[in-house]
């Protein structure tokens, strides 16, 4: 009798098992997903150090040197001199003030 009844369960009870696993694994899931929010938020609003500004303007003073190369073409030159633009368009936004050429 012991093994009918092992042999006859229903499908809501075989299931149970199944739900608590997935009901795990969707825990942990969105335990992962908020940690990956957590850190990209973090390192999108820390404080920029003055490390970071002088890099970001050695960026741009590299950038308007490549933009003012004679021998590149002057398809990349009229792109380099857009996206000098928009790096001290940026960099004003982020810090303030215009950056140092």
């Amino acid at each position: 009798m012991s093994d009918d009844k092992a042999l006859n369960r229903s499908p809501e009870q075989l299931d149970s098992g199944k739900r608590g696993g997935c009901l795990w694994l969707t825990l942990l899931g969105l335990g992962f997903i908020v940690l990956v929010f957590g850190i990209i938020i973090y390192a999108i609003t820390r404080e920029q150090t003055a490390d970071v500004q002088a890099n970001e303007q050695r960026a741009i003073q590299a950038c308007w040197v490549k933009a003012n190369d004679p021998s590149a073409t002057p398809t990349s030159r009229a792109f380099a001199t857009d996206s000098c633009k928009e790096m001290e368009k940026q960099f004003r936004i982020k810090y303030g003030q215009d950056s140092e050429r």
